[in-house]
C-alpha cells in the first residue's frame, strides 16, 4: 500500500512538473531581417526594436504567463529565396508569428507563403502595398513609401524647383518611388526627366550624363540601393542642384557625406524621444531607420492581439489585428487602413554636416 501511495505521489508530481513546463515554453517570434551585407543596419535596428519590445514584455511576466523569444533568420542583404528558405525553417520550428523582411523584394515573394501556411507576418519596415495586401495574415508598420515619393516631387516643386530629374532603378521598390515622385512634379506643374537604370547599378555614368544635359533644378534619388554611388556620380559630373529623397539613412549618408550635404528626406522614421533614450542607453548609438521603433511596435502588436484573444493561434491574432483602427506607439500615432497597413505624417529631415536632422 505505501508503495502504491509512493507511486502515485511521484507520478502526479511528474505531471505537475510537466505541465508547468509546458506552461512557460516560450512563445517563438520568428525574424527574416538583413543582418548582414551593405545594408545590414536595417535587419540590426529591427532586431535590436524587437529585442527590447520583448525584454520589456517578458519583465512584466510575458504573454499568457509565457515569455517570448525572437528567433532571427538572416536574409543577407535582401535575398528573396533565403527568405523564402528562412520562413519553410521558421514554420517547421513551429514559428507562427514573423516579423520582417525589411525590403520589397524578400517580402513580396515570401508573402504568398506566410499566407499559405497561415503564418502572420509583420515588416518593420517595408513600404508597398503589393506586400500587406496579399492576404489578411500581413501587415505593415511602415507607411506605403509611393505617397512619400509623390509628396517629394509635390514639395519641390513647391519651393521653386520646376526642372526636376528623377534617378531610379528596376528594383521594385526604387522604380515604383522614382514614378510616384514623377507623378507629384507633373500633377505640381514641373517638368521631370525620369532616368531608371539596371537594378542593381554600380556606375550610374550614362544616367548622370543625361541628368547633366538636362539642366535640372533639383534631382530625386530613388536608386535607394546604391544611392551613395550615385549621389557621388551626379556631383562628379558637375551637377550642383539639390539632392531629394525618401527613406534616407544616416549608414548610407556617411557613405558620401558631401554629395549629400543639404539634401532634403522625407520619411515615416519618427521616434519617439523616449524611445531614441532608451536605444542610446543600451546600444551608445542613435537608432537609424529600418525598424529599431517599428520593430518594437511590431512585437507589443503581436503581444497586445494576443492577451486580448487570450490566444497564440495565428488565425485569431491575424482578426484582432485587421480589426485595429489606431495605435500609439514609439514609431508614433499609427491609423490602420483595413488593408494591413498603416499610415501616419510623415516628416521632412535636411542633412547637414553629414548628418541627418529636422528640417
Amino acid at each position: 500500500m505505501k508503495h502504491t501511495i509512493t507511486v502515485a505521489l511521484l507520478v502526479l508530481l511528474i505531471g505537475c512538473t510537466t505541465g508547468a513546463a509546458t506552461a512557460e515554453e516560450p512563445i517563438k517570434i520568428g525574424g527574416i531581417l538583413m543582418m548582414s551585407g551593405k545594408h545590414a543596419t536595417w535587419g540590426v535596428n529591427a532586431e535590436r526594436g524587437a529585442s527590447m519590445a520583448i525584454a520589456d514584455i517578458n519583465a512584466k511576466g510575458g504573454v499568457l504567463g509565457r515569455p517570448l523569444k525572437l528567433i532571427v533568420e538572416d536574409n543577407q542583404g535582401d535575398n528573396a529565396k533565403i527568405a523564402v528558405t528562412s520562413l519553410h525553417k521558421l514554420n517547421s520550428e513551429g514559428v507562427k508569428f514573423v516579423l520582417g523582411p525589411n525590403w520589397s523584394p524578400s517580402g513580396l515573394s515570401v508573402a504568398p507563403v506566410a499566407c499559405e501556411a497561415g503564418v502572420v507576418m509583420i515588416s518593420p519596415s517595408l513600404g508597398v502595398a503589393g506586400f500587406n495586401e496579399e492576404c489578411d495574415y500581413i501587415f505593415n508598420v511602415w507607411p506605403h513609401d509611393d505617397s512619400l515619393s509623390t509628396l517629394v516631387g509635390k514639395h519641390a516643386v513647391s519651393l521653386g524647383y520646376t526642372k526636376i530629374a528623377v534617378l531610379g532603378s528596376q528594383q521594385v521598390w526604387e522604380e515604383a518611388q522614382a514614378r510616384a515622385v514623377k507623378e507629384g512634379v507633373v500633377a505640381a506643374g514641373g517638368d521631370v526627366l525620369l532616368e531608371i537604370a539596371q537594378e542593381g547599378e554600380r556606375d550610374f555614368k550614362a544616367e548622370a550624363t543625361k541628368i547633366k544635359a538636362f539642366g535640372p533644378d533639383a534631382v530625386v534619388l530613388t536608386s535607394y540601393s546604391n544611392i551613395d554611388i550615385a549621389a557621388k556620380r551626379v556631383r562628379e559630373l558637375g551637377v550642383e542642384a539639390p539632392f531629394f529623397s525618401v527613406t534616407l539613412d544616416q549608414d548610407l549618408v556617411s557613405r558620401a557625406p558631401k554629395a549629400f550635404e543639404g539634401a532634403v528626406i522625407a520619411t515615416s522614421f519618427t521616434p519617439s524621444a523616449a524611445h531614441v533614450a532608451k536605444y542610446v542607453a543600451k546600444y551608445n548609438e542613435e537608432p537609424d531607420i529600418g525598424g529599431a521603433d517599428t520593430g518594437y511596435d511590431a512585437v507589443m502588436l503581436l503581444a497586445e492581439a494576443m492577451k486580448a484573444t487570450k490566444s497564440t493561434d495565428p488565425a485569431k491574432v491575424k482578426d484582432y489585428l485587421n480589426g485595429l483602427e489606431t495605435y500609439d506607439g514609439v514609431s508614433g500615432h499609427l491609423t490602420f487602413d483595413g488593408k494591413g497597413a498603416v499610415t501616419k505624417p510623415p516628416v521632412f529631415k535636411v542633412v547637414k554636416d553629414g548628418k541627418i536632422v529636422p528640417q
